[in-house]
């Protein structure tokens, strides 16, 4: 693969991640977002599956609890990171931007 193809799609990717950015951005912003992920989710759910621990359960049911106990918090931490990844790419895409008009002058030159 060139050079000039490898940044392509570098550039590419990079786009990707600032669109997944801003579209998490725009979620968390919208307020069914709010209402059922933040206070439904994050709060609510958490609070009652903190609570369900302490009763009296099976196995099996503590279990599932456990399990479903990471779900608000892995969620979260994906959102926070697609929003950070989105972020670092704004520092690098320009670079790469600038390195592809350079390789495109320089395929302009060979040929």
């Amino acid at each position: 693969m060139k050079d000039l193809e490898r940044v392509e799609l570098q550039i590419e990717e990079a786009k990707k991640i600032q669109k997944l950015r801003d579209a998490a951005i725009a979620l968390t912003k919208n307020m069914h977002y709010k209402l059922v992920i933040e206070e439904g989710y994050f709060r609510d759910e958490a609070s009652r599956l903190c609570l369900a621990k302490m009763a009296s359960m099976s196995p099996t049911q503590q279990e599932k609890i456990d399990k479903m106990q990471y779900g608000p918090g892995a969620l979260m931490e994906y959102i926070s990171e697609t929003i950070r990844r989105g972020q670092d790419v704004d520092n690098g895409i320009h670079e790469l931007q600038e390195t592809h008009t350079e390789l495109l002058k320089e395929e302009a030159n060979v040929a």
